[in-house]
């Protein structure tokens, strides 16, 4: 299914360097624009937008996106010196300057060996839990650098993000775009080169591997985005670098494969992961903590015995609670905020505190 209509723009909320976000008169009656991909527009322009996901009450955030502007002129972004194309053979492909491309600056860096050597690299499912790592990573080392690899299987334009907006304005905080995702800070093919930017070039205290918003799940064992994270945690461990699970951790989430320990942490750890990671687990009441080991029970044999670390005190609460002060806009995960779900928080940054343990 496609759908799409012509609106007409009457007011401009908000705009960058990379979208304007817009008022319309007809569909969700707000538009994202990408600057990457139209031209940019004033009030009174009409435009097309595609309303196929808000006519369908999805969650990309109530957001129309706009698809061309009325009437269609030639336009190119020439500032774009790259030629690696993403969204490639769509109506929307365009060239970006990936990090090893032949053209870049740092391509040369990408013909020298690499391996991490032992360094912790975090698997983070969802989006949510990248804000929270930034700010809990800034509480256990002031100043320290933090970049996040973006994947492609959720949102794949990561200005639409009003968190990865306010966190750029950070200075510590850096972004990599990977596969078909784009608007990063920076552009990469593949995971392992970003790896390799982040760790040698950007130099990062703390590299984290996560997607855009708007996850998919369908119910359904396998049918989910977090599938990818056993591929991540592959690729981290082949070049020698410590793989950190973020655990979904949640006992207010009413969904039965959600609570305790979310299959979508357990099935791609357990069922699709070959090599061994590290799972830590915040101070949970022993009820819950037996849940959690039950859960685990029920996925043996493993391909490989993880590291399973289940924290006997808690470390973290007050961590979290300064951290969250330090953020300048809200953090939720599924519409629900510390008070309402802290085990989710927690457990964000007790797989910081442990990862450092685990590798320093």
């Amino acid at each position: 299914m496609y759908k799409q209509m012509v609106t007409k723009v009457i007011d401009i909320q908000f705009e960058n360097e990379k979208i304007q976000k817009l008022k319309t008169d007809k569909g969700s009656k707000r538009a994202i624009l990408y600057k990457c991909l139209s031209p940019s527009v004033e009030v009174g322009a009409d435009v097309v937008v595609n309303v196929t996901a808000t006519d369908l009450q999805l969650g990309t955030g109530g957001w129309d996106i706009v698809r061309e502007v009325i009437p269609v002129k030639n336009w190119s972004d020439e500032a774009v010196q790259g030629h690696i194309m993403k969204l490639r053979y769509t109506p929307i492909q365009h060239s970006v300057m990936a990090i090893e491309s032949q053209e870049s600056e740092y391509h040369h860096l990408f013909t020298k060996s690499f391996t991490l050597k032992g360094s912790p690299v975090w698997l983070a499912e969802l989006h949510s839990m990248v804000p929270l790592f930034y700010f809990v990573s800034q509480e256990i080392k002031s100043g320290s650098r933090c970049c996040v690899i973006f994947d492609d299987q959720a949102g794949l334009a990561l200005a639409m993000s009003d968190q990865l907006r306010a966190l750029h304005q950070q200075g510590r905080f850096h972004s990599i775009t990977v596969g078909q995702a784009f608007g990063g800070e920076f552009e990469a093919v593949t995971i392992a080169s970003a790896l390799q930017f982040a760790k040698n070039t950007l130099e990062a205290d703390f590299i984290v591997i996560s997607v855009g918003p708007g996850v998919v799940g369908t119910g359904t064992r396998f049918g989910f985005s977090g599938m990818i994270m056993s591929h991540w945690s592959h690729t981290i461990s082949a070049l020698e670098g410590v793989p950190i699970w973020i655990p979904r951790l949640s006992f207010a989430d009413s969904r039965q494969r959600h609570s305790g320990l979310s299959h979508h942490t357990l099935t791609p750890l357990c069922q699709f992961t070959f090599k061994e990671a590290v799972l830590p687990i915040p101070y949970l009441e022993e009820k819950n903590r037996q849940k959690l080991m039950e859960q685990l029970e029920s996925y043996r044999p493993y391909h490989v015995e993880h590291q399973i670390h289940f924290s006997l005190e808690d470390y973290v609460t007050e961590m979290v609670t300064h951290a969250l002060k330090r953020a300048r806009l809200p953090i939720q995960t599924m519409g629900r905020k510390y008070e309402d779900d802290p085990l989710f928080f927690c457990a964000v940054a007790e797989a910081i505190r442990v990862g450092l343990l685990t590798t320093g």
